[in-house]
């Protein structure tokens, strides 16, 4: 069978001519286009996602057209280009592909937004490999042993993989799109900035691809990948509660809760957003349930509550940081077994009627981050 290896270049090459790049991936990385298909990435567009068209339905419309396209549909270029939005298998199937985000060079910062800067060079492709970091770029390969016997291949032979972008590894690959976006007044509406130095822990890539079980690719076994299932609010919640602890401090008549963000932006900034922490106390056969609190930035004009792409300020903040100190006004006693429950809901009860979605279970959907109990 090994003297057909040179069909796999040509079959590759007829593949690539299809509409939906991220299809030809599939072949080579399953378990990678599986994760993919179910991500934030592949759902990113007004077709796929019902909070992103609830925006861009009451978002103003003017000349410039569908101005979220260069982050949320970047895969369909004719959209990108003229703003004009239209429903095709790009917006459905690939409107961030695994080719545009393989494919960043470099990170644009603007003052507005920043910008992803594409490679120029087709199939050469960008990852991150730490036993590989610092060689050479490669290309596909085949080696001969036991006389000609055995053949084996080394390397894609759809593309040449590039080690050595630094972006890949610090995680600033994704900060073309997940930094900041100010609108036309000059104010951000998403405030994550989080460009990552060599002093940070954390990173984009570590928290919300992290390594799971699975090979990469089924031309050479592996035993873990980078999960492109984008862990966070839709996938893999739960993951998220490790970068966040919980103390408790009490004194005679309340305590006092204190939530540590590990991460590197605050918890829950995006609009209409909002994080919320459930304390419980078990007091014998009591269940004590105190007042819930909710993390979210308010946003507005001239003193008015106001959509993002009008605000000009900040009306309330109560936003996890670095950390955030939530008082309760009751007393712990011994014996007392006190839970707590972090969790996010993508948009606020405001939110939810603002944007036209209150019809839709999904936006108010608890979603459990981290539950600790504590023994007193």
């Amino acid at each position: 069978m090994f003297k057909y290896l040179f069909i796999i270049p040509l079959l590759f090459n007829t593949l690539f001519a299809l509409s939906n790049e991220s299809k030809v991936c599939q072949k080579c990385h399953p378990i990678i286009y599986d994760e993919y298909y179910g991500s934030s990435h592949r759902k990113a567009s007004v077709y796929n996602n019902p909070l992103h068209k609830a925006y861009w339905d009451k978002h103003p419309k003017d000349e410039k057209g569908y101005t979220c396209a260069k982050c949320h549909t970047p895969t369909d270029k004719k959209s990108v280009e003229t703003g004009v939005l239209t429903d095709n298998t790009i917006q459905r199937e690939e409107p961030i592909s695994c080719v545009f985000c393989h494919t960043i060079k470099e990170v644009d910062e603007g003052e507005m937004s920043n910008t992803n800067i594409s490679s120029t060079e087709k199939r050469d492709f960008f990852t991150a490999e730490k036993s590989k970091r610092g060689s050479h770029t490669a290309s596909f390969k085949t080696k001969s042993s036991w006389f000609g016997l055995v053949k084996t291949t080394q390397s894609s032979p759809y593309h040449k993989i590039d080690y050595n972008n630094e972006n890949y590894y610090n995680g600033n690959v994704c900060m073309g799109c997940h930094s900041h976006t100010n609108n036309e007044h000059g104010f951000d509406t998403v405030m994550l900035d989080a460009m990552i130095d060599k002093d940070d822990k954390n990173s984009c890539i570590s928290c919300h691809m992290p390594q799971v079980l699975g090979s990469k690719v089924t031309l050479n076994d592996s035993k873990t990948h980078a999960y492109h299932g984008i862990a966070g609010i839709y996938n893999r919640t739960r993951e998220m509660g490790k970068y966040v602890d919980f103390k408790v401090a009490q004194n005679s008549k309340s305590f006092n809760v204190s939530v540590i963000n590990q991460s590197n932006h605050a918890l829950f900034g995006q609009a209409f957003r909002e994080g919320v922490l459930i304390a419980t106390i078990t007091r014998g056969s009591k269940t004590i349930e105190l007042p819930a609190f909710s993390f979210t930035r308010i946003l507005g004009d001239e003193g008015k509550e106001a959509m993002p792409w009008k605000a000009t300020e900040t009306l309330k903040d109560t936003l996890i940081y670095a950390k955030k100190e939530i008082p309760f006004n009751i007393s712990l006693q011994k014996g007392d077994r006190l839970t707590l429950t972090l969790g996010v809901k993508l948009v606020t009860k405001k939110g939810e009627k603002a944007l036209g979605l209150k019809n839709d279970p999904e936006m108010r959907k608890f979603r459990v981050l981290k539950v600790e109990h504590f023994e007193f």
